[in-house]
């Protein structure tokens, strides 16, 4: 078991889940605590930290390694405090914008 710290661009709530999501997917994770004022995201268990980078870069999730190293229980038991987040419900880079033309069609058939 190990801890990995890696630092991402977190930019929304929506960003914040989606990168959950994708970390939570990968088997032998005990925990995932996400400091959203840092850019951080903190990984303790038995997985490959290049695995887990390279599927945040696939999902468009700027994503890279700060450390790898043995979880040390008493540290994570003092940071353990609620989590303020202070995010916009949505940042302009995931947002999707939907345009509807109403033209009549061109093509005619007789």
């Amino acid at each position: 078991m190990k801890k990995i710290v890696l630092k991402v661009s977190v930019m929304c709530t929506k960003c914040k889940i989606c990168i959950m999501t994708i970390i939570s997917k990968f088997d032998g994770i005990v925990s995932i605590a996400m400091d959203v004022e840092k850019s951080t995201v903190t990984i303790v268990g038995a997985v490959d930290a290049v695995a887990v980078v390279k599927a945040l870069r696939k999902a468009k999730k700027p994503a890279e390694i700060v450390s790898v190293g043995d979880p040390d229980k008493k540290k994570e038991e003092e940071k353990k405090k609620p989590e303020d987040c202070k995010l916009p419900p949505c940042c302009n880079a995931c947002r999707t914008a939907v345009v509807w033309v109403d033209e009549p069609s061109a093509c005619t058939i007789s």
